[in-house]
């Protein structure tokens, strides 16, 4: 019997319902783990990044981690719904796919067309987000910059190039004859900067705050905008171009803007270029994560155990 120990490091909160809650990520596995042989211990985080707390008899498995050592995988949900990570460097903006380059060319362009064509299925045709969206069909104008709101969260201020409401008014100073609709994140509202939003709002003609579901407000945009949302990953599925005001791990795909005044001449570029959304989507999300749908997530995880790697995780 294989006695290869694992550790799984999970917030507090989250523990109990590894045991206790809804089938999820952790929960399945470690119930795969334990199939296989091996001895499993679930472990309050202590560290998000490396220390001693991770001992090397072990491999270690961190919820939002960004630890590099070779026997540790940091973990957590991706942009899009069922998609993980498990990264030998941290999760979104720190992941290994940060530096990781991306060649179109390399991608089977038959594969990308039918995958992407499934994600849009999967997702759009059922009008899922990450996070639950209102379910009533609303029309947007055409042409306009969705601007899609984070609030604070610790994931945002690491990854941020600039604050909300500067990236907000630089949108509106910048926007041409372009309408701007402006979506609050629905789980974290950023009570601190939402008053000067609204303020930033109501002196501006031509912007408004919507509530609306996000493949609606992406619909007939042209462009979107956020710090590092997940929306707009969403929105190379709509062919929609982004920019993004922080450190991402899709920039390959989108314009970065680190400086707000750099807003006017992103734009032109984001509208001009020709984006490869489809091979990329392909490249991020079906060779590089693990679809939790997929009937070889477990053996596309265990090739990344390296020498903690078990005979079977089936």
């Amino acid at each position: 019997m294989c006695m290869t120990r694992f550790v799984i490091h999970l917030p507090a909160h989250q523990l109990p319902g590894v045991r206790n809650g809804p089938a999820d990520f952790y929960r399945l596995l470690e119930a795969a783990l334990r199939r296989a042989g091996a001895e499993v211990e679930l472990r309050e985080r202590a560290y998000l990044r490396a220390h001693d707390g991770f001992e090397g008899d072990a491999f270690h498995f961190v919820h939002q981690g960004l630890v590099e050592l070779s026997n540790v995988l940091n973990t957590g949900p991706s942009y899009l719904q069922d998609f993980w990570y498990a990264d030998p460097k941290g999760v979104f903006g720190m992941s290994s796919l940060y530096d990781m380059p991306f060649d179109p060319a390399d991608v089977p362009p038959e594969r990308a067309v039918k995958f992407s064509g499934w994600l849009r299925e999967r997702l759009l045709d059922k009008r899922l987000s990450k996070h639950g969206q209102p379910v009533e069909h609303q029309r947007y104008p055409e042409g306009a910059i969705a601007v899609f709101l984070q609030g604070e969260s610790l994931p945002v201020r690491r990854a941020a190039y600039t604050d909300e409401v500067s990236m907000v008014k630089a949108l509106i100073a910048g926007r041409g004859a372009r309408d701007v609709l402006i979506k609050r994140h629905p789980r974290n509202k950023a009570e601190e900067s939402w008053p000067q939003i609204e303020d930033v709002v109501a002196q501006s003609d031509g912007v408004q705050i919507v509530d609306g579901n996000v493949h609606d407000i992406l619909r007939d945009a042209a462009l979107c905008a956020s710090i590092s949302s997940s929306v707009a990953v969403e929105a190379m599925l709509h062919g929609v171009p982004s920019l993004t005001f922080g450190r991402v791990d899709f920039h390959h795909c989108t314009q970065t803007v680190e400086e707000v005044s750099q807003v006017q001449d992103a734009m032109a570029r984001a509208l001009k270029a020709d984006w490869p959304f489809e091979p990329f989507l392909f490249w991020f999300f079906r060779q590089h994560s693990l679809d939790m749908r997929a009937k070889n997530w477990l053996d596309k995880l265990n090739k990344r155990l390296g020498a903690f790697q078990l005979s079977s995780l089936q």
